[in-house]
């Protein structure tokens, strides 16, 4: 049976709805609410794994904007607690952080009966270890304390922020390896970027045998669809489908882009009295979301491309290096680069036209826009930063740097293949 007809849309529905669409779409936070939460079956799997097997740990890492933080949020309501209680805290941590003062912020919210000078209070955790810094038998004594009716979930997220000679590291290592000899209930979940474990434990592998490693990948474009399906739904609002997939493919397997264009889509339908979103308000909300806060993008932007000589290439073969196809770990070869800076150029061109351009690009001269690894004559190439993919993308478009042909790319998934599935 069909659903009857949503009612039109009214002037004075619009401040309640446009409310909800920023309730709705969230680019600036993580996800906290559970049905809201998109994708990620794998890595969700892993992680209850490791919160069901008593000593178990987790170690999320990935790079910045795939959705770590917003996992690692929802995992509260995720778990099949049962009778039990999840006790989940979390915790970002910074560049003058240690293991110390990481702990401290987690007993901050803790208490129990402490017994001094022949009375009983209950106290702070931090407040008892005040006079000394904590050590690893310390964080195992309390953790030791928990009740088999809990399952404490402790979420040590931005673990790649620290910057000390690997002395926290080798404490958490410490620590993980000792909740998993005695095999103590609770669950440290480890948060950070990098594309390894090793980078962000570096020297400690001994670990592997008490962790489940979850790596990150960018989101698949099923899942970057469910983002906007289920917000849609919740909305009362459709999109055609043309629209759907350029969202998709302009957010470059990032969630943040979807619900920044998700959001300034919506918003332009709706101002408009519309309940189905198309193409063209998607098109509007490019130029919204590149006059939007970001800066940071903008500026790195023009570093990497600035030039005084005439004539430069920089702008078209960077977009060139955004449209090129790459790897799951985001990575492209110079070879990759060819077809998209042909389609941009309008005509045949060669590789050792840019070879130059994409080393320069790895220089602090240009921001270190791109990273680089392997060996010569067969490195491979990434956006530093993955979020200055869509930026860049959606500049050309602004531009008018991409062909009418390439945007066709962006309406079809059976054309999609310039734009990497990543």
């Amino acid at each position: 049976m069909k659903s009857p007809p949503l009612p039109k849309l009214r002037p004075e529905d619009l401040p309640s709805l446009f409310f909800e669409i920023g309730q709705l779409f969230t680019p600036s936070t993580p996800i906290r609410l559970a049905d809201l939460f998109a994708g990620r079956l794998r890595q969700i799997g892993q992680l209850l794994d490791a919160v069901a097997e008593p000593g178990r740990h987790a170690i999320l890492y990935g790079e910045r904007g795939v959705g770590k933080t917003s996992l690692s949020q929802i995992l509260a309501n995720i778990v099949p607690s049962a009778r039990q209680s999840v006790l989940h805290a979390r915790k970002a941590c910074s560049p003058g952080d240690t293991y110390d003062s990481i702990w401290r912020k987690f007993f901050k919210d803790m208490r129990r009966q402490h017994s001094e000078n022949g009375s009983t209070r209950v106290a702070m955790l931090s407040d008892i270890y005040q006079d000394r810094s904590l050590e690893v038998d310390d964080v195992l004594r309390e953790m030791q304390g928990f009740s088999p009716n809990d399952i404490p979930i402790f979420v040590i997220d931005e673990f790649n922020e620290i910057g000390d000679d690997g002395t926290t590291s080798q404490l958490f290592a410490n620590t993980i390896k000792a909740l998993s000899d005695e095999g103590v209930n609770a669950t440290i979940v480890i948060v950070g970027v990098g594309d390894s474990v090793a980078q962000l434990f570096a020297g400690h592998g001994s670990i592997a045998r008490c962790t489940e490693e979850v790596p990150m990948p960018r989101m698949s474009r099923e899942e970057l669809g469910e983002i906007i399906d289920k917000r849609l739904k919740a909305l009362g609002l459709t999109i055609e489908p043309d629209a759907r997939w350029k969202i998709i493919i302009l957010s470059r397997g990032l969630p943040t882009y979807v619900h920044r264009l998700g959001k300034q889509a919506a918003l332009k339908a709706t101002s408009e009295l519309r309940r189905r979103i198309t193409e063209e308000d998607v098109d509007h909300s490019i130029e919204e979301v590149l006059r939007g806060s970001l800066e940071s993008l903008r500026s790195a932007y023009e570093q990497a491309i600035y030039s005084n000589q005439p004539g430069s290439l920089y702008k078209e073969i960077l977009l060139s290096c955004a449209l090129a196809v790459s790897d799951d770990g985001g990575y492209f070869t110079p070879a990759a680069v060819l077809t998209p800076f042909e389609k941009v150029r309008g005509k045949p061109m060669t590789i050792a036209q840019y070879r130059n351009h994409l080393a320069e690009f790895n220089g602090e001269k240009r921001g270190s826009i791109l990273q680089r690894k392997g060996q010569e004559r067969s490195f491979r190439y990434r956006f530093k930063d993955p979020a200055m993919l869509p930026y860049i993308l959606m500049k050309g478009i602004a531009d008018g740097m991409i062909s009418e042909d390439a945007k066709g790319m962006l309406r079809f998934p059976e054309q999609g293949q310039l734009f990497a599935d990543t």
